[in-house]
């Protein structure tokens, strides 16, 4: 069946407007919490009302969306990180891609709905995954030895709830959100030299200015 350019470009018009609206809402749910608003999302997003309607029927239903695409990106992640060679490498690899995503970021608003079952048994499969890493990475004397896999889940949440990137971004200055992202990679380096059992690796690029604190405190005109 041939499709039309004007139905190709329909398509990709939806397709940016759900990525925006996924975007939005992970920013604006983590901030909020569950007093976020729909209004709220789609204003961040930078659509209408009906078009996140037309989308999602409820909050519930497009926190519910974020649950499942964040469990797609752990499975994905485990997996690969799992397939390592060096079990160390492949649990730092994690690390540093769980915090960019923003995993956790989610945990606290969990109350809003659940895990459809399917994707939930699979989520309970990975978490098995993820434990035999840590103990291959301990084993491979790469991890050190007092540090537990919920010390990890842990650290990954509380890394990938911080603000400074999502807060830089909103400047609209792209040189600005680039150093926030350079920074954010170094304070995860950081973090993985703390549960290395031989930290030896540089930190990544140059140590953040001061600015990226103080550009915060300016009003976004």
């Amino acid at each position: 069946m041939n499709v039309s350019k004007r139905q190709l470009a329909r398509q990709a018009e939806v397709a940016r407007n759900d990525e925006a609206l996924l975007r939005a809402a992970r920013r604006v749910f983590a901030r909020d919490g569950e007093r976020a608003s729909v209004n709220a999302i789609a204003e961040a997003a930078g659509v209408g009302m009906g078009t996140l309607y037309r989308r999602y029927s409820s909050k519930a239903a497009l926190y519910e969306r974020l649950l499942v695409l964040s469990n797609e990106q752990w499975n994905a992640a485990v997996q690969t990180a799992a397939d390592h060679p060096d079990p160390w490498q492949g649990l730092q690899d994690l690390v540093i891609e769980s915090v960019e995503y923003g995993q956790g970021t989610l945990a606290p608003l969990r109350k809003l709905t659940s895990l459809p079952p399917p994707t939930a048994d699979l989520a309970s499969a990975v978490d098995r995954d993820f434990e035999a890493l840590v103990d291959r990475a301990h084993a491979c004397g790469g991890l050190r030895g007092d540090v537990t896999a919920t010390d990890i889940l842990l650290l990954i949440e509380q890394l990938g709830r911080s603000p400074l990137v999502e807060q830089i971004e909103e400047l609209g200055e792209d040189a600005l959100t680039a150093e926030a992202r350079a920074a954010r990679r170094r304070l995860i380096a950081i973090a993985l030299g703390g549960l290395a059992a031989a930290p030896h690796t540089d930190l990544p690029g140059p140590p953040p200015g001061h600015h990226l604190l103080t550009a915060r405190w300016r009003a976004v005109s």
